[in-house]
């Protein structure tokens, strides 16, 4: 926890840049240019690619073919505490889902995570439409829909996926995503026509935030 307020609040790469107005002027927008905020997280879009920051600086950008898009939303997840993490959901071009991502997560702190305020990871999908069940890209986690609930199903052991499954929890709704950050997952579902996202947390199961896919 200490590691990731020192990484937030240390660097001062490209604060210029991100200290932008939290919405941005009309000519902004028409150069390709926007702000969404979310707390004390601030997502600025420039062109294709899309750089998140906090106060002290930036955390991470979007770049390469495969994260470049349009910026949807910033959502947070475990907001106010010390692990708090801003994630966006982002158009990608031809692709047929929404995909989401974060700041690397701890186990890749190779001795330079402090420092590195650049490499976004790929944390999950969000898809347009409602899904029957949704696998996480290593396979170590899925959502499935089971009549009104959508239950997330977590790998018993991440090293010999042959072991099985167990259900990490469930939650009412449609399924539309999943993410997945610090190897735990969190699940997206529609309930009403808005959509969440819930996992577990210091009180037990948790919605963390919505997400608003129309901007």
């Amino acid at each position: 926890m200490k590691n990731k307020t020192f990484k937030i609040l240390s660097g001062m790469a490209l604060t210029a840049m991100l200290a932008l107005p939290a919405a941005a002027s009309a000519s902004e927008q028409e150069n390709g240019i926007q702000t969404q905020t979310q707390g004390k997280y601030t997502a600025l879009q420039k062109g294709e690619r899309v750089y998140v920051s906090a106060p002290g600086g930036q955390l991470y950008e979007t770049k390469g073919p495969a994260q470049l898009g349009k910026l949807k939303d910033l959502f947070v997840i475990f907001k106010d505490s010390p692990v708090e993490a801003p994630l966006i959901v982002v158009e990608t071009p031809g692709q047929k889902e929404l995909k989401v991502f974060s700041d690397l997560w701890w186990k890749f702190n190779d001795g330079t995570y402090e420092d590195n305020r650049i490499d976004a990871y790929d944390s999950g999908r969000i898809f347009y439409e409602a899904k029957d069940k949704i696998v996480s890209k290593t396979a170590h986690h899925y959502a499935v829909q089971e009549g009104n609930e959508v239950s997330v199903m977590t790998a018993n052991n991440y090293d010999d996926l042959s072991e099985g499954f167990h259900e990490s929890y469930r939650v009412d709704g449609t399924l539309r995503g999943l993410v997945i950050y610090d190897c735990c997952p969190y699940v997206v579902v529609e309930n009403n026509g808005v959509l969440s996202i819930h996992g577990h947390g210091d009180t037990g199961l948790e919605q963390f935030d919505t997400i608003n896919l129309n901007q």
